[in-house]
């Protein structure tokens, strides 16, 4: 992302299902009104990683370099032949699970619409959803280009910008109950096999395969999760923190969360695990931890899509032997063709169909509307 000075902003005041116009604070304002917690957290989003292209530079480096290190005594031939070699029955069960995992995708702007009170029905966000995540889930900066895909769709059917950002923000926090869920889940009940796994990285394998670490991530995480539970189910009263509000769902929509993001990722890491020639003697739950975490490596990278950085991390991980190599690095460039390259060329022209089917309307609209002001 290219380091840009954040524009001002008007501030907003509302609660979920209710809507205030925006006002900007100038002198003749002492003060400014509240802004709800997923705002604010939205549009800080970018400022700070404002702060990383850098950062994203020099791990996307360090990224190519372990790959590069990894494969570099094979020729790019023997990776395009194992590309090839990969079983069909693999390929055609992967790609049987990517439809309805991007169908449980699309269900993360339904949840927010759900918890904004939103009267859109359920098709209307399941397709903005659809269309949203299958281009960011390429291209990065899921808060930046999502809110501009967003932004283009969600205001044809009444919704206000601020309510836009609040269902990016709501996404953004389902996605980290799943992933913490999922992760602790490895940990609690496959952590003998996590801990022989993350002992052979190189470096740092005795921290991570300490005994310690694999009792206090667990319970760190669903330390927060049982937080997060008991405040939807005792509290009524909106957190306000500092001039910050935000108003808890109920406890379904918070169980609709957890559902969502754990599908979600059970699905996706599901996907790379059947396609996999071998898996080093990981089970299918450890897997999933396995992928939840280096998913979150991923993200706080910066680099668009975890492009490298993943595959890195996954090839560190799994340690495959010198011959197998190029076949895990040819399943890897499979697996993000499969669900991450070809699910971009099919949003990417949803929405420009969609762009498209709405500037016709705008034109024959106003063509028809002054057809009857000169009658």
């Amino acid at each position: 992302m290219v380091a840009s000075a954040e524009p001002m902003m008007p501030s907003f005041s509302f609660c979920p299902g209710h809507h205030r116009c925006p006002h900007r604070s100038g002198r003749s304002a002492p003060t400014r009104a509240a802004t709800d917690i997923l705002v604010h957290v939205t549009l800080k989003l970018p400022t700070l990683k404002q702060l990383s292209p850098v950062f994203t530079i020099a791990v996307f480096g360090v990224a190519s370099w372990v790959i590069y290190d990894q494969l570099k005594a094979h020729p790019l031939g023997s990776i395009l032949e194992d590309l090839g070699s990969i079983p069909t029955e693999h390929l055609v069960l992967s790609a049987a699970l990517v439809l309805p995992g991007l169908m449980v995708l699309a269900a993360y702007d339904l949840v927010a619409c759900t918890y904004l009170k939103l009267k859109l029905g359920m098709l209307k966000p399941l397709l903005t959803g659809l269309m949203s995540y299958s281009i960011t889930n390429s291209t990065g900066h899921a808060v930046v280009v999502g809110g501009i895909l967003r932004l283009r769709v969600y205001p044809r059917w009444g919704v206000k910008a601020a309510q836009v950002g609040e269902i990016i923000g709501f996404g953004v926090l389902t996605y980290y109950i799943g992933l913490s869920f999922t992760a602790a889940m490895a940990f609690l009940f496959e952590g003998k096999d996590l801990q022989r796994i993350l002992a052979d990285v190189p470096r740092v394998g005795h921290v991570l395969s300490s005994d310690w670490l694999g009792i206090l991530v667990p319970v760190v995480l669903l330390g927060l999760i049982a937080v997060w539970g008991a405040l939807l189910v005792f509290r009524r009263k909106p957190i306000r923190f500092r001039s910050h509000t935000f108003q808890l769902p109920s406890p379904m929509i918070g169980l609709f969360q957890l559902a969502v993001s754990c599908a979600d990722l059970v699905i996706v890491s599901s996907v790379l695990f059947i396609m996999l020639p071998n898996h080093n003697g990981i089970n299918w739950l450890a897997f999933v931890g396995i992928f939840s975490v280096i998913q979150f490596a991923a993200l706080l990278s910066g680099v668009p899509g975890g492009i490298g950085v993943f595959s890195a991390i996954m090839l560190v991980v799994l340690q495959p032997p010198a011959d197998g190599q190029t076949e895990v690095f040819a399943v890897l460039i499979a697996f993000r063709a499969l669900y991450y390259l070809i699910p971009f060329a099919i949003g990417g022209l949803a929405f420009l169909g969609f762009v498209v089917v709405q500037n016709s309307r705008g034109i024959r609209q106003r063509v028809a509307e002054r057809g009857e002001g000169s009658t």
